[in-house]
């Protein structure tokens, strides 16, 4: 039951992508990349905010426009969502999670237990090989899943859907974050800078 609950905290992801350290070329990468559809790379994200939620768990650097901050409270517990652009379809928009799971929570496992869960293959779902890399929040462990959805239509087939989500567990003691930029895969490569970024400037509050 838990197990099912913590696979939860994955909202998705689609088509495999490239293993390898991503985190340590992000930058590089995504300047090269061309994204489907489009003439070239767009333009890394100038101006960064700080962020403190009212939970005071942690504090961040956000982008400073087109992005806002929003603490929700769902059935796994709270949670910090960023909502940013939408893709040119216009059915996902570019989100960033911050959950800290503790033994407080319902969904509370072992960071290991909950990695392995959450990079459990299936039909239509890929994950990537785990990294691991250090950053001010503490040691991440990284990896990429991928899904491919049908979305109902209001005529028709249902829509394709491919979704991109980069995943990080820091532990914090027993407790850790669970940190997840979720996109549309035509955008995975031009958000991954971003993604290297918020993890580069959050910061936890307190010891767990």
């Amino acid at each position: 039951m838990r197990a099912s609950l913590v696979l939860l905290l994955l909202l998705a992801a689609a088509a495999r992508a490239r293993a390898g350290d991503w985190l340590l070329q992000a930058e590089a990468d995504a300047a090269s990349a061309t994204i489907p559809g489009e003439g070239g790379p767009r333009p890394l994200v100038k101006t960064w905010v700080p962020y403190d939620p009212a939970s005071r768990l942690f504090r961040a650097w956000i982008p400073g426009e087109g992005w806002r901050g929003s603490e929700e409270d769902d059935a796994l517990g709270t949670v910090e969502r960023f909502y940013g652009p939408e893709d040119s379809s216009g059915l996902v928009r570019a989100t960033i999670s911050v959950r800290l799971v503790d033994r407080d929570s319902a969904i509370f496992v072992p960071a290991k237990d909950a990695v392995a869960v959450m990079r459990r293959e299936e039909d239509g779902r890929k994950t990537t090989p785990l990294t691991t890399r250090r950053f001010p929040a503490g040691l991440a462990r990284l990896f990429e899943v991928t899904r491919e959805l049908r979305l109902p239509a209001d005529e028709g087939p249902a829509l394709p859907l491919t979704v991109h989500e980069y995943v990080a567990v820091i532990p914090r003691g027993e407790a850790y974050f669970v940190v997840r930029l979720t996109s549309a895969r035509s955008d995975y490569l031009a958000l991954r800078p971003l993604f290297v970024r918020f993890l580069e400037e959050l910061h936890a509050v307190g010891d767990r």
